[in-house]
């Protein structure tokens, strides 16, 4: 249970040939979401879950993953050093996940359509735009975004004050909004097609964008601030096909397959063998374009999380924040 960009058919077909293991890919669509179904199905259904960032320890605090030493695999040495050193994915030595992608979420908007180049978060509420935005369905990342735009401290940590001005400024935007899609791929053939001119993709959305077939995208990060990720994929605990689960997670870190994925997804990975195949290749200016080179911007980014914990001031449950961002997209949810 994991995002599409962790499966490249290459490797799936690889691994199969390699050790008989069938690779079962169930494609996911939320943090909050994933939780849900890994509580219900726990590890007679699902081995391994896709998780974001600061949701990792949420889930090992829920009880359905466990941690596992990655620092044994050979592959290991080839993570950047923020990966490494990620204490908050860490027990002990072990990881509770194993780092995958990460990427600053950039808004991109359609150059042909939009000819004055954005320079603040607020041009999201343009009516210009009406019906022309979408975003994936990631509800707590949802009202990040609103946050940020609407000046909370931390977005994913809002006072109930800064929730109230978040969910004005949503339903402010509801207009705009064509659609929240559970996969990124389908916001790139939305805009590919362009029935939306702007969406919040990864470092190379535009290109992502361009080889669908879609018209030239720029993008900026918004000077508010802007959502970032670093992401990975988690052994549910109670695996019934833990062995192969741990073998799986092995061979898709091969070089040869990060490199094949970055290629397709157009985003910085946990791994530096590509970008020093990038370097060799005389790409260093992709390299810099895509933040392959750049690992410090982990840092800087309002990084996706789980809302606040229950009980504490300013609380809204997974419900809750599901029927404020889902629930005001409804009479949305048709083609126009």
């Amino acid at each position: 249970l994991t995002w599409g960009g962790r499966i490249m058919k290459s490797e799936v077909a690889d691994f199969a040939a390699e050790t008989g293991v069938q690779l079962n890919f169930i494609g996911a669509s939320g943090n909050s979401e994933n939780l849900a179904k890994i509580k219900l199905g726990g590890g007679s259904q699902y081995d391994i879950v896709g998780v974001d960032a600061l949701w990792v320890p949420k889930f090992y605090e829920e009880g359905v993953i466990e941690v596992f030493d990655m620092a044994a695999w050979p592959e290991y040495n080839d993570m950047f050093d923020q990966f490494k050193n990620l204490a908050i994915w860490k027990v002990g030595d072990k990881f509770m996940a194993q780092p995958w992608a990460w990427s600053p979420l950039v808004l991109w908007y359609n150059a042909d359509r939009i000819k004055t180049p954005p320079t603040s978060i607020k041009f999201l509420w343009d009516p210009e735009l009406k019906g022309r935005v979408a975003f994936t369905r990631q509800q707590e990342d949802v009202i990040a975004w609103m946050g940020i735009a609407t000046g909370a401290k931390k977005p994913y940590d809002m006072s109930k004050e800064e929730l109230a001005a978040a969910k004005d400024a949503l339903k402010k935007l509801m207009p705009n909004i064509l659609k929240f899609p559970p996969q990124e791929e389908e916001l790139v053939k939305l805009a590919a097609d362009e029935s939306i001119w702007v969406t919040a993709l990864s470092a190379g959305g535009a290109m992502r964008i361009k080889d669908a077939g879609g018209p030239t995208m720029k993008g900026f990060l918004p000077p508010e601030g802007y959502i970032g990720y670093f992401d990975g994929d988690c052994i549910v605990k109670g695996a019934a096909h833990r062995e192969a689960a741990l073998a799986w997670l092995q061979h898709r870190v091969h070089a040869k397959y990060v490199m094949e994925n970055f290629l397709k997804y157009r985003r910085p990975l946990a791994y530096k063998g590509p970008l020093e195949v990038l370097k060799k290749e005389g790409k260093s200016e992709l390299a810099h374009e895509l933040f392959y080179d750049q690992p410090e911007i982990i840092s800087k980014m309002v990084v996706i999380g789980p809302p606040r914990p229950k009980g504490a001031p300013g609380y809204r449950s997974r419900m809750d924040l599901e029927k404020l961002a889902r629930g005001l997209a409804a009479p949305l949810l048709v083609a126009r």
